[in-house]
This record gives structure tokens, sequence and C-alpha cells, in this order.
């Protein structure tokens, strides 16, 4: 979400690591699933001043301000409101059992804003360290544990270079559980 000053930032994590639909809307030009530690994205989102939080699906929980209310509180609440709003989302993505880290409000000059390039547009984005330390074994903990492999004609190439990618990391490669391949 955004303002003249600055954003509200958001991440998103599913529950479930191994949705067939969420393989069709996210992965579909291939790619790898980061299987997070809980207790290590909290780390990570309190460390940056984040919050994690459960998405509100149901419109009954989902609290709307009018706008004398708005008018009235402006100064104290936008921001936890816009945080607020960051967690809702539509009861058709219900199956995503999705959880977001979302910012507090980040003015536009902030030293982690950064900018991305897509297809269509630049987008900011607020760089987040991962790093946790090392593990027993001396390897680095970005806070995730697994990486899976799309599901794909070509998902033993993907678990192959995800293994050579984190080598030297605390997580493990594997392939989607029961996801038959299909064109995504």
């Amino acid at each position: 979400m955004s303002s003249s000053r600055g954003y509200v930032y958001t991440a998103s994590f599913a529950e479930d690591d191994d949705l067939l639909s969420q393989w069709r809307g996210y992965g579909a030009g291939g790619g790898v699933c980061l299987g997070f530690v809980v207790s290590d994205l909290q780390r990570v989102a309190e460390r940056a001043g984040f919050r994690l939080v459960k998405c509100i699906y149901e419109q009954s929980q989902k609290t709307p301000l009018d706008d004398e209310r708005v008018e009235e509180f402006a100064n104290q609440i936008v921001t936890r409101y816009q945080q607020l709003a960051c967690a809702f989302k539509d009861p058709s993505f219900r199956e995503e059992c999705e959880w977001r880290i979302i910012s507090k409000f980040v003015p536009r000059d902030h030293q982690s804003v950064r900018v991305r390039g897509t297809a269509t547009m630049l987008v900011p984005y607020f760089e987040v360290d991962l790093d946790l330390g090392n593990d027993s074994e001396g390897r680095t903990n970005l806070g995730f544990e697994t990486v899976i492999a799309v599901p794909s004609l070509q998902k033993e190439r993907i678990l192959q270079a995800a293994s050579i990618a984190t080598r030297h990391l605390s997580v493990e490669a594997s392939r989607p559980s029961d996801i038959p391949y299909r064109s995504l």
C-alpha cells in the first residue's frame, strides 16, 4: 500500500507448500517454493520491525471504518489500518491459508527501500536481511529449511540447481510430494 510519502510493505507465505493452485498462479514460469521455519520467520520480521499476521478471509472479521471515524483518528490509525488491510483477502483464496509479514509505514527515502523492475513497471520493495547466523554444522541459516521444485518436466534439473545454490545453507531440496506434472 502506498501514500505520497511512503509505503507499507508485505511479503506473503502460504501454510501449504504443495498446492497445485499456488504452482499454477505463482510458478507458471518455473521456480521453487521456500519452506520457512515459522519461528525463524518471526525473528526476521521482528528484527526488521515487521509483524507476522494471518490473512483474514471472512467479511465478518473485517472491520471497515467509516469516513468520519477515519478523519477523527487519522494521525493515529491510518498506518495501523493500512497494515490490517494488507491482511485482508477475498474468501475465494481461503485454501492458501496465507500469512504475511507486514511493515509499519516506511518513508520512501528509508535506507532499506530498493526498486526492482518487472515486465511492466518499477516496484519499490523493502530489503530484509534473512541471515540468522550459522547452524550447528557451520552452514548459513536464512530461516527456511526446504526448497521444493515447481511441478515441471525439468524438476530434476531444478532440484539439482537448488542443491548447488543452497549447498552452504541449512536447507534441503525436495520434490513436490504427490503433485503430478501438468502444463502450467
